[in-house]
């Protein structure tokens, strides 16, 4: 019986533990969230790269194994160097409906990111990239 109580009590003092770094570990979570806004990751385009391509291949090439949303992916075509008009509604709302397009084809899946809507590239699908950029995706 003295061993039952026993085990009890370590278990309720794991479970205490455990509540404590789950608690940490949403802090952690949350501060590299504001990070994220405040430092976006850099496109790993350089200069007008973006501008050679169409605009769906852009998107494609934008969308990596990680979940991006199309707001994220529109921030990268503008600092990419896309052209486009003063209008980043109407940007957007093209990524949108491209992201949404690619996902009806293969190689691109639908997810949430931050409870909207997101999308990620599957790991097969490094052959739907435009040629040149096969050999960027492996690297």
């Amino acid at each position: 019986m003295e061993a039952i109580r026993e085990l009890q009590r370590v278990r309720e003092r794991l479970e205490t533990q455990l509540r404590a770094i789950q608690s940490e570990m949403d802090a952690v979570s949350k501060a590299i969230k504001v990070l994220e806004r405040e430092q976006p990751q850099s496109v790993e385009i350089k200069g007008k790269e973006l501008s050679a391509l169409t605009f769906t291949d852009a998107v494609r090439r934008l969308i990596s194994e990680e979940y991006v949303t199309p707001l994220k992916v529109r921030d990268q075509l503008i600092r990419g160097g896309f052209p486009h008009s003063k209008d980043k509604t109407k940007l957007l709302n093209s990524v949108w409906a491209t992201m949404q397009r690619l996902v009806k084809g293969s190689g691109f899946e639908q997810g949430k990111l931050d409870g909207k809507f997101a999308v990620r590239r599957t790991r097969s699908s490094e052959s739907t990239l435009p040629l040149g950029d096969q050999k960027a995706a492996v690297q």
